[in-house]
């Protein structure tokens, strides 16, 4: 079989249309899952079982099952009565997801801080929410900067997993330009290749992140 990526570059355009989705999506989610897992995890942590058992229920069902299966829940099970754009499923689907996995690495991260410092910190002066603020959450933050990276890392693979619901992101658009060309093989390559590239870059940004951090551990 010989190899001609000259449709590769025909459909170019297409590709970078879907290289842009991905990113997109990439950076709402991160920043929809980062966020609101430490929210999670603080309330979880912090407040009555009334409200931390529904929280924690919450990260065990999105940790237990499908990523596939849940983006299936809600865009065909919950479709039948709300009628929901598949982009704003699949963000909310991907966030909801990683916010589970992010929420449970926060709580370990939140938990490692010694009680020491907490109590010191209300022998200050300080209430309850700016030591949470000021005291516990910057320390956890920092702390799970490796775990958390790799999660995005893996986060922005799996945006792949969208062209299942029709989201136009990168594999979606390569999928579109192979039903006309008929060169998987080349589109594959180059897939690969795209994200392999974003990788590097993301893995560089987490290592230089990894050494401004260090020396606050």
């Amino acid at each position: 079989m010989e190899l001609d990526f000259t449709p590769v570059l025909t459909y170019l355009p297409t590709l970078i249309s879907g290289i842009g989705v991905t990113l997109a999506i990439a950076v709402v989610v991160g920043l929809f899952s980062v966020v609101g897992g430490l929210l999670v995890a603080v309330i979880s942590i912090y407040t009555n079982k009334v409200i931390s058992w529904p929280l924690r229920f919450f990260i065990w069902l999105f940790m237990t099952t499908p990523l596939l299966l849940q983006l299936y829940f809600l865009y065909f099970g919950l479709g039948e009565w709300i009628l929901i754009p598949a982009l704003v499923v699949g963000v909310l689907g991907l966030g909801f997801h990683y916010m589970a996995y992010n929420a449970d690495i926060f709580i370990a991260t939140i938990k490692s801080v010694t009680n020491g410092q907490y109590e010191a910190s209300r022998s200050l002066g300080f209430g309850h929410l700016r030591t949470l603020y000021y005291i516990i959450v910057p320390q956890a933050f920092i702390r799970s900067v490796p775990q958390i990276g790799n999660n995005l890392i893996l986060m922005v693979k799996d945006t792949s997993v969208l062209s299942a619901i029709g989201v136009a992101e990168l594999v979606y658009a390569s999928q579109y330009a192979i039903s006309v060309t008929f060169r998987p093989f080349e589109f594959f390559i180059v897939i690969a290749i795209i994200y392999y590239i974003i990788n590097i870059f993301m893995e560089f940004g987490q290592s230089r992140l990894e050494r401004l951090t260090a020396y606050r551990r």
